[in-house]
């Protein structure tokens, strides 16, 4: 992922999609460090996993100190396994299933002992997650089960959702940022890539979407060689395995349908996407193709050249951009990890007459971090920077589900336990050369504001 990046939880009972932000915490983990067992982020020595006999694949993290057990039920199918005709079905399905309970609501089963309960989507996967007491572990597991596994929408549950959803998508329209993003997976990916459709779905293929093409996609994807239950907190894995047995070992597997995406090729360089919007700043945005999910080295040290860049104020790309030569007011990088190549993307806010000189400042910035050594010191402290964030991205045991959840949709769930080891081990020379995929000139993205007519 960008392992700064997990969800946030949306309100209780919201048909909202799920939002991910970066999260890196500047903290000194001098302390943390001088112990090794407590350093041990994701422990493997507390992770168990199995894999039913139907495919179902179970992961147990273990925590007896917690008040609290979080599961995480993960269906490998997002937005990308749409068909190309039915854009926006993954995300559809999820807003029917959430709330076309009946009168034995599973939200309500939780949120009444005080739980909370969710459901969204990506690119990768879907996911249905709740954190409640520890004492109700099954309450839990039958309560995912009914909501996931339930497909029992009819034709005014549907028009009521894609109503909601086509809601959404204009909310999104009011978000620059969002559109920024949107708009370079479009010109990224291309036309025929299941990435470059947008998550919600696009609006004239959702109302298209009838109960029995949401079955059928339900039927296709919701079985249980494809999915991943992931239980988190006061639980052994004893406990947890009969469990997920007596509620999901009777599911019939069935043949998946294979993957056939085109191959990406990379767009011509220094092409550029330019949208007028009423905006009074600009938003540019500069961007490449990342690592996929199985090139674990890469991430992380694609992860470390974010780190460098755009660490709060300590990063190069704020010390130059905004505070020495003040050509903008926000400047970031985006990136999470998904099972095909990821976008990698660094954005600014500026004046549009600015728009050039960001442009130029940014790619100095990225062929420096590739061209000339970094200095032991920073290089020391980005390290220690990424640490922190993932470190505290994983203290609860709603995180460290979520992080298992994720990297078992788009590649083994023990990437999470892998990801600090693989960071301690990454040397500035390994961080030079993934650079190098983002020295070269990007695709360029820029909102900007129209100018009047004379």
């Amino acid at each position: 992922m960008s392992d700064f990046s997990y969800p946030r939880t949306r309100p209780s009972l919201s048909r909202s999609a799920v939002s991910w932000a970066g999260l890196v915490c500047a903290v000194s983990l001098a302390a943390f460090c001088s112990n090794p067992v407590a350093a041990t982020i994701l422990d493997p020595r507390t992770i168990h996993s199995a894999t039913l006999n139907n495919g179902l694949r179970l992961v147990v993290c273990e925590d007896a100190d917690a008040t609290v057990i979080s599961v995480d039920l993960v269906i490998r199918a997002g937005s990308a396994a749409d068909p190309p005709d039915r854009s926006g079905m993954a995300h559809l399905l999820e807003h029917a299933l959430w709330s076309s309970a009946g009168d034995d609501d599973p939200r309500r089963r939780v949120e009444d002992l005080g739980g909370v309960i969710n459901a969204g989507v990506l690119r990768d996967f879907t996911h249905f997650y709740l954190t409640v007491p520890a004492a109700h572990l099954q309450l839990a597991v039958e309560a995912l089960s009914d909501l996931a596994l339930s497909c029992t929408f009819g034709p005014a549950d549907l028009a009521r959702e894609r109503a909601i959803i086509e809601q959404e998508s204009l909310s999104r329209l009011d978000n620059p940022r969002a559109i920024l993003s949107d708009l370079a997976f479009e010109e990224l990916y291309g036309p025929d890539h299941p990435y470059a459709r947008p998550t919600d779905g696009e609006a004239d293929a959702v109302r298209t979407i009838g109960p029995a093409q949401l079955s059928l996609f339900h039927q296709t994807w919701y079985v249980p060689n494809n999915m991943a239950l992931i239980i988190t907190g006061r639980v052994t894995f004893d406990q947890a395995f009969s469990l997920v047995q007596s509620n999901f070992g009777h599911l019939t597997p069935v043949a998946l349908h294979p993957r056939s995406w085109p191959p990406l090729i990379h767009p011509p360089r220094g092409r550029e996407k330019a949208v007028h919007t009423g905006l009074a700043e600009a938003y540019v945005m500069a961007a490449f193709l990342g690592p996929t999910a199985s090139e674990h080295r890469e991430v992380c040290a694609t992860d470390l050249v974010a780190t460098l860049l755009a660490h709060g104020s300590s990063g190069r790309l704020a010390r130059e951009l905004r505070e020495k030569r003040q050509l903008v007011s926000r400047v970031g990088v985006d990136f999470l990890t998904q099972h095909d190549r990821a976008l990698f993307g660094v954005w600014a806010v500026c004046r549009p007459e600015d728009v050039p000189a960001v442009k130029q400042a940014i790619l100095a910035e990225l062929r420096r971090v590739s061209g000339e050594p970094i200095p032991p010191d920073e290089f020391a402290a980005a390290r220690r920077l990424l640490a922190a964030g993932y470190a505290f991205a994983n203290e609860t045991p709603a995180d460290r589900a979520a992080a298992l959840g994720f990297y078992e949709a788009i590649d083994t769930y023990r990437t999470a336990s892998q990801y600090l080891p693989r960071v301690s081990l990454l040397t500035p020379s390994d961080v030079a050369a993934v650079a190098v995929r983002y020295s070269v000139e990007p695709v360029w993205i820029v909102l900007s504001p129209k100018v009047a007519e004379q």
